[in-house]
């Protein structure tokens, strides 16, 4: 299912560059809410297990990660700024966004489709 790869990756590289816990993603394609749990392995995803997590930061300011999705799924992020890079491992996949505000827009290059989702956080305790 494409809209859950893409909630995916949105959850995943939105989290990424704003630092921030998600409660929630708004799909702007499909106009529906998704919660993080209905994500698959959003146990991994929700809490961030570093097991299975690698990263390296290079000399030019971009951040790589490589995550495994469960079931021979891995996908490799590498971020600059508000901007990413997301390449699925074993297939020519890929996918380019950026995160402005509370927006994460999203390029899937293999369908030429663009996708967007807005991200609900919990509120700052002052």
């Amino acid at each position: 299912m494409p809209h859950i790869t893409h909630a995916s990756i949105a959850y995943i590289a939105g989290r990424l560059i704003s630092g921030r816990d998600i409660v929630s993603l708004y799909d702007y394609n499909r106009a529906c809410s998704i919660d993080i749990p209905s994500l698959p392995v959003a146990e991994e995803k929700t809490g961030f297990d570093y097991v299975s997590w690698s990263h390296m930061k290079s000399g030019a300011g971009i951040s790589k990660y490589k995550y495994d999705l469960g079931a021979n799924n891995q996908i490799n992020i590498s971020i600059k700024g508000k901007t990413f890079i997301v390449y699925m491992q074993g297939n020519a996949t890929h996918f380019m966004g950026t995160v402005r505000g509370d927006t994460i827009y999203i390029y899937d290059q293999t369908s030429a489709g663009h996708f967007n989702f807005r991200m609900s956080c919990p509120a700052v305790e002052p």
